[in-house]
């Protein structure tokens, strides 16, 4: 019993191990951070006081010396202001200055763990990133639970704002810290907090099913038909919380995410009350269980009422679970006196799990800022259940653990190699299911990115210094692609292929981002001593057929359509206009109503291996943000000048791209208009003189 005791308490310290964050505490809304070292502590949690603006937007923020400050992380209910204490419904503005080392060599990201709502997160007043849509009425609000992860800009000197709204939760705020770390770390992190609740998620999952089939083959056995449901009540629990993983594999709304939480949190008490009574009977009441059991469908059926009513029971269902576990504490020590012989270890695994609830019900309510531990301590409850069982349960119970972890580390391994997203939109849900020929008709943008001049940049490099760079670029514009909700199809060299399949805008914005991206990496190699590089991208939408090609001993994922083909001719005709980004005419006109960027129409262009031209539009937001202002200020002059030379009055278009390059003389776009009129002005004296 000594050895299993220390054996679980190394396996809940090993599941809680991580680096800590240290905590900066901010003082009238600013952290000087000046002389601190993201090397030896890398995570900085922005603790102490932020300013704090009510029912104001960080766009319409008005900085007074009057400023009031609240204390994060905490909610907001309940905060004095003049006019009385704050309620929970509203929105409000928490600014934060910073001072960063100006030597700073890491690229820094903001990490955002999930909040009770939305919020928005703003660096010097531009929009990075969030979870959901706050905003200062319900009609534009949209909640939703998720962590998020931004690139800062390098400076040293930074203002951040995190705008809140709340209409459907009981408390409003930030309740969870906001940390301050190198984009790698905080990347790292976060992934690992995934990782680990899958695979606490996969023990619950196959736990659960193994009971439930050990209760198939013996009907009287119902402590196991017991423990399946109370794995299922914790898988519910540790999915829907903490990260919640199942948004990862579920497009869940907001509303549904919270009543599984909630759900699963009402019914894991009487479950696990119940799970004892069937062990033992003549020890547990059997009242006090249907006392919980009343409890709990009563709240079930409050889940049918608008969240603000059935999330106040946070504050008051704590009592009732605390109380359960003490009924539970309790009867088994009335069961260890008896000598029950399963007792023993089931004291010791009830005990954990009491101090492992306790400590997620004071982390929630933003009591204490810990983690949760609960989901651990049932994994290890989950195992002192496998020892009363025996051991040919036991042994059977670790080849299916073992056997979990290896899909799971199969199917990750794989997912590095064919996407995730390609096998949802082939209609596979593993890898093992696809078969040669399987293929899918989709309707997709198709996104082709090229490093310009790579084979005489790669001449200079050894191959080792190829590989080397090259994985440093794609590590910058992968995820970017990733959070944009698109997959990389392929590599092809130092060529990108990427798919988005659900919103045009998505590639766009992706596009948008990736070239800030190369911005700041080309900021990190001039540091270096190294050339800037330049990247095109080129973006079409069109119908285009995913499936599995080639041989039965070799097979792999591919995408066939003109789509393709045209996406990457338009990248290449970035070359032509020395553009950034450039997408084809009937991309823009499908995305016409919702594409959020600046553009400028170019022109028909001849695509090789199509006998009709093909019109382009330029976005003007891939280009660095004062000469992306200047182009959008000369927009108007620009589709004059266009319309003259479409109209083959030469002259007046000449005149005007030369206005057009005295304003802007890096405007590539009007410069090859320029020498396209001289040349057809030149042409047309040729032909005036041989006439």
């Amino acid at each position: 019993m000594k050895k299993l005791v220390f054996l679980s308490l190394f396996f809940l310290i090993s599941c809680l191990s991580e680096e800590r964050n240290v905590n900066k505490e901010g003082k009238n809304g600013f952290i000087n951070l000046k002389q601190h070292s993201f090397q030896e502590e890398p995570y900085v949690a922005l603790f102490g006081e932020w300013k704090f603006y009510w029912n104001t937007s960080p766009t319409n923020i008005i900085e007074r010396e009057s400023d009031v400050s609240i204390q994060l992380p905490n909610h907001w209910n309940g905060y004095p202001m003049d006019y009385g204490k704050l309620p929970g419904f509203g929105h409000a503005s928490f600014r934060m200055k910073v001072q960063l080392p100006d030597d700073l060599q890491e690229t820094l990201a903001l990490t955002v763990h999930e909040q009770d709502t939305s919020y928005a997160i703003y660096i010097d007043g531009k929009y990075y990133g969030g979870s959901g849509s706050p905003a200062s009425n319900t009609v534009q609000f949209v909640p939703m639970v998720r962590s998020t992860i931004v690139v800062l800009p390098q400076k040293s000197n930074i203002t951040i704002d995190l705008y809140v709204a709340n209409y459907v939760h009981r408390k409003g705020g930030i309740w969870n810290d906001i940390v301050l770390s190198p984009y790698t770390k905080a990347e790292s992190r976060l992934t690992k907090h995934k990782i680990n609740e899958t695979i606490l998620s996969s023990i619950f999952a196959f736990v659960g099913i193994f009971f439930l089939v050990m209760y198939f083959y013996n009907r009287d056995g119902k402590q196991t038909l017991s423990i399946f449901l109370f794995s299922l009540a914790v898988l519910l629990r540790t999915i829907s919380t903490g990260e919640r993983i199942i948004l990862e594999f579920v497009d869940m709304p907001y509303w549904l995410l919270l009543r599984v939480e909630y759900l699963s949190w009402y019914w894991s008490a009487p479950l696990l009350y119940h799970y004892f009574y069937t062990i033992f009977p003549g020890d547990f009441s059997k009242k006090v269980g249907n006392v919980f059991y009343g409890l709990s469908v009563l709240l079930t059926f409050g889940l049918f009422l608008p969240p603000v009513y059935f999330t106040e029971t946070a504050s008051i269902y704590p009592i009732a679970f605390v109380l359960n576990g003490l009924f539970v504490l309790f009867y088994l020590f009335r069961s260890f006196k008896n000598k029950r012989m399963e007792a023993k270890p089931l004291l010791f695994g009830i005990s954990l799990i009491l101090v492992g609830a306790t400590n997620d019900i004071l982390h929630a309510e933003a009591i204490i800022h810990t983690t949760y531990i609960a989901p651990s301590t049932v994994v290890i409850f989950v195992f002192l259940q496998v020892f009363t069982f025996g051991r040919i349960v036991r042994q059977n119970i670790i080849k299916t653990l073992e056997f979990a972890e290896e899909q799971k580390q199969f199917s990750s391994s794989f997912s590095r190699f064919v996407p995730t997203e390609f096998l949802y939109h082939l209609g596979k849900d593993d890898i093992r299911q696809v078969d040669l020929g399987d293929q899918v008709q989709k309707r997709m943008t198709v996104l082709f990115a090229d490093i310009r001049s790579f084979t005489e940049f790669s001449e200079t490099l050894t191959p080792k210094e190829n590989f080397d760079f090259l994985n440093s670029y794609l590590q910058r514009v992968g995820p970017i692609i990733r959070h944009n909700h698109g997959f990389i199809d392929k590599f092809i060299g130092d060529a990108v292929m990427a798919l988005f399949p659900y919103n045009i805008n998505d590639a766009v914005k992706a596009a948008v981002e990736m070239q800030e991206a190369i911005r700041i990496y080309n900021s990190h190699r001039a540091k270096c001593g190294y050339i800037p590089i330049e990247v095109g991208i080129g973006i079409h939408t069109g119908n285009l057929t995913l499936g599995i090609l080639g041989e039965h001993k070799r097979m792999e994922g591919t995408v066939i359509s003109d789509a393709v083909n045209l996406a990457s001719r338009i990248e290449g005709i970035t070359k032509l206009f020395s553009a950034r980004i450039v997408i084809s005419a009937e991309t823009f006109i499908e995305a016409s109503e919702t594409l959020g960027f600046h553009y400028r129409l170019l022109d028909r262009v001849n695509i090789k291996g199509k006998t009709e031209s093909v019109f382009v539009v330029e976005v003007l937001d891939g280009y660095e943000p004062e000469k992306a202002s200047r182009l959008i200020a000369s927009k108007d002059d620009y589709t004059l000048a266009l319309d003259a030379y479409r109209r083959e009055d030469f002259e007046e278009a000449l005149e005007a791209f030369s206005s057009l390059i005295d304003q802007n003389p890096d405007d590539s776009v009007s410069r090859l208009f320029c020498d396209r009129c001289k040349e057809s002005l030149e042409k047309q004296k040729l032909e005036s003189g041989h006439s």
